[in-house]
């Protein structure tokens, strides 16, 4: 089985409140991503069986070797992208502007220790961008913009 966006999402939580604290549990995941703990605790176990970690009997949660290789990678590779975001928006249009904006502008009660505002809002505002083109059923719109900005992040 293959990590979807949602798997890596909670992996890199986990890798981000791994850098804090040595005892990391459900409840700390399920506070810093705004979600139930019964959700966290189905994608655990997803991510459990994918040997990126391993929970022990009284909820303590460790990354495996391997659960901090993929971690940094993707981090590495997220870091990559949002460098050079938005790259796009003189291709965006005023709708898709104005929801870059709206998701940059969201009231932002924790950033990750590793990023800084600027780009924590740039991520937000992306995500909220994609987001809504998923909604809208415009998928072909949401791989132009990543095609352009995988294009523009391998030139450099």
């Amino acid at each position: 089985m293959q990590l979807t966006a949602a798997h890596l999402r909670y992996l890199l939580a986990i890798y981000e409140v791994s850098r804090t604290h040595l005892d990391i549990s459900s409840r700390s995941i399920a506070e810093k991503l705004g979600v139930t703990k019964p959700s966290v605790v189905r994608i655990l176990n997803l991510l459990m069986e994918q040997g990126m970690i391993v929970k022990e009997y009284y909820g303590k949660i460790y990354l495996t070797d391997r659960g901090i290789w993929v971690a940094k990678r993707v981090q590495q590779e997220l870091d990559a992208i949002l460098a050079h975001f938005p790259p796009v928006s003189g291709e965006l249009t005023d709708e898709e502007h104005d929801v870059f904006r709206r998701g940059r502008n969201a009231n932002v009660h924790s950033i990750p220790h590793h990023a800084d505002r600027a780009d924590y809002q740039k991520a937000t505002g992306l995500e909220a961008l994609f987001g809504w083109l998923y909604l809208r059923d415009d998928h072909a719109r949401i791989n132009e913009l990543f095609n352009r900005m995988m294009e523009d992040d391998n030139a450099t």
